[in-house]
């Protein structure tokens, strides 16, 4: 019987006992490995969805929102902004473009953007089948939208007031699927297109049934106050960065802010979240730790006779060393295994869960590159803790424990 069958068959005489310290590491390392996916995704999609936008400009309320519902689409909006203050913003000559985002409603819970042709262009969007809207009432859909609705070209539909589904729908206005855009792995992905103009036309009429005995006011005040969600622009130069922001800010009620800013802040806001829970995770490995060091320490005491009678029959110091080493081993090796695999698939609930509620699709799970390190750190703590009661066992003194019969 070689050292690993014997190491297995004394973790399968304490089963139960070996079983809870296993567990314990394994979930330790899931907790860690989950955290590293999905910490590391939505950071490389935050990043491709900020690509190219040095400032959003919308009504004044929480920075952090007017990135979240403007940029990343996953907030409600701080309110609206007059489309005659947005384009003299857009005709700054420190603006190198500007794109109009004008929000509102939704199909199915994807949100129904109005905004210009510049929009996807911006992503490097293709079509991947049929033509940009060319008139009111016409859409484009992002492919995670057209995949999960069963939408094609050439069919109608009907939005829902609001950006959740479940508001009031829109079904004397329906939209007219034009074309379908290939997969760009950024925001575009997850969203309806069409021009600013359709969003105008569907809530203005919302508003004439809401005050029909003011219509006459309501005729003026549309043609003279529409408005947007927010501004997406992109700077001419550097110097841009300093000056603009703070003329914006000053000289207007409205808001500009810095999306690079506001995604590093919610980066580190999460980074304290996941530092708290890899704490919490770190103190399980540690207490398995401790486990298999009790557990092996324990097992090295009860069985000093055995390993005298071992000694006795011509196993050498080093054979009982390696045999206590191997056993905290097996079990690390086994927390390992266990803690990969469900890690594994808790990241890909976890990133699951995240495209179902918020539509935000993750990569497949992989292989992160820390796992390595954590695959040694693993492996090194379950031998540290296996190191004392080795020792023990190597110094069992045979004629001792023979003469005693114990």
């Amino acid at each position: 019987m070689n050292i690993l069958t014997l190491s297995l068959a004394n973790l399968k005489f304490r089963a139960l006992n070996s079983l809870f310290h296993i567990i314990v590491l394994a979930l330790g390392i899931a907790a860690i490995i989950t955290l590293l996916h999905i910490s590391q995704q939505l950071e490389q999609r935050f990043t491709r969805d900020l690509k190219g936008i040095d400032l959003v400009v919308g009504a004044k309320g929480s920075p952090l929102q007017l990135i979240l519902s403007s940029v990343f689409h996953i907030d409600i909006p701080t309110g609206n902004i007059p489309i005659s203050e947005a384009e003299k913003i857009g005709k700054n000559p420190m603006v190198r473009s500007s794109i109009p985002i004008a929000l509102g409603d939704n199909v199915q819970g994807f949100r129904i953007v109005g905004t210009s042709q510049d929009y996807p262009t911006h992503y490097g969007a293709e079509l991947a089948e049929g033509v940009y809207w060319n008139a009111e009432m016409q859409a484009v859909l992002g492919s995670d939208v057209a995949r999960r609705t069963g939408l094609k070209v050439g069919d109608t539909f009907s939005g829902s007031h609001g950006l959740t589904q479940g508001g009031e729908a829109h079904s004397e206005f329906p939209y007219t699927v034009k074309g379908i855009l290939k997969q760009t792995g950024t925001v575009i992905d997850r969203v309806v297109l069409t021009d600013v103009e359709s969003v105008w036309h569907i809530h203005e009429h919302h508003q004439h049934h809401e005050h029909e005995a003011h219509e006459e006011e309501h005729h003026h005040a549309e043609n003279t106050n529409r408005e947007i969600t927010a501004l997406l622009i992109a700077y001419k130069s550097p110097a841009a960065a300093v000056t603009l922001p703070r003329l914006i800010n000053h000289n207007s009620t409205l808001q500009a802010t810095s999306p690079a800013f506001e995604t590093a802040r919610l980066i580190k806001i999460m980074g304290v979240g996941s530092e708290a829970i890899t704490v919490f995770a770190g103190i399980l490995m540690t207490l398995a730790a401790l486990g298999f060091f009790v557990t092996l320490y324990t097992a090295v005491n009860e069985r000093r006779y055995d390993i005298a009678l071992m000694r006795s029959l011509g196993a050498t110091r080093q054979t009982i060393f390696r045999f206590v080493l191997a056993e905290g081993l097996t079990l690390g090796i086994l927390g390992v295994f266990v803690g990969f695999v469900l890690g594994h698939i808790l990241a890909s609930v976890a990133a699951s869960w995240i495209e179902q509620i918020h539509h935000i699709a993750l990569n497949a799970v992989g292989f992160h590159p820390q796992e390595g390190y954590l695959l040694l750190l693993a492996i090194g703590v379950s031998i540290v803790a296996s190191i004392l009661p080795a020792i023990t066992a190597y110094r069992t003194n045979i004629a001792t424990i023979l003469s005693k019969g114990i």
